[in-house]
C-alpha cells in the first residue's frame, strides 16, 4: 500500500519535524525497528492544549492533541526513513497523559491516535498500546506519545 498517497487522500498535511533537545533525536533505528519518541501536540510551533486532562483540558481537546502529536510522529518517521512507504508494521503506541486525579477517559483520548494509524496504515497500523496518567509533562503539555514500528 502507498501510505504517502493515503495521507494525501485523507487531506492530511504533515507538520515540520519538531527540533529535538540537544543530544536527543526524534527517531532511532536499530535493525528493522524504529523508535520514535518525545511526540508533543505542537500546533503552529507551540504546544497546543496545555495543562491536565480533566482539569484545564477536556477529553475532546485531548483527542485533538493526540492527533497533533501523532502527526509529528509521522513527520519524524518520514524524516528518518525518507518515506512512510518504508513502514512495515506499527508495533506499539505509548501515551503519557497529564491528568487530574479522577480523569478516566485515557483510552478515549488515545483512540484518536490509534484510529489515525489504522486509517493511514490499514492492517499494518494495528498496534499494541500503553496509556498512563501522570502528574505533569514537559512544557506543560497535556500528553506525550512514543511509537515503535518495524521498517521494510
Amino acid at each position: 500500500m502507498n501510505y504517502e498517497k493515503k495521507i494525501e487522500e485523507l487531506f492530511i498535511e504533515l507538520p515540520e519535524i519538531s527540533k529535538p533537545l540537544k543530544g536527543v533525536v526524534s527517531a532511532v533505528q536499530t535493525g528493522k525497528i524504529l523508535y520514535v519518541g518525545g511526540l508533543f501536540p505542537f500546533w503552529d510551533g507551540k504546544i497546543a492544549f496545555k495543562g491536565r486532562l480533566g482539569l484545564e483540558v477536556t477529553a475532546d481537546q485531548g483527542m485533538m492533541a493526540a492527533r497533533y502529536a501523532l502527526l509529528h510522529g509521522l513527520s519524524a518517521i518520514r524524516g528518518a526513513l525518507g518515506s512512510l512507504n518504508k513502514v512495515e508494521k506499527m508495533i506499539q503506541l505509548t501515551g503519557f497523559l497529564a491528568t487530574g486525579g479522577d480523569f478516566k477517559d485515557h483510552d478515549r483520548v488515545l483512540d484518536a491516535a490509534s484510529n489515525l494509524l489504522s486509517d493511514i496504515f490499514g492492517s499494518a497500523g494495528k498496534h499494541a498500546r500503553i496509556v498512563s496518567g501522570v502528574m505533569s509533562l514537559p512544557h506543560n503539555a497535556c500528553l506525550e506519545l512514543a511509537l515503535i514500528l518495524e521498517v521494510k
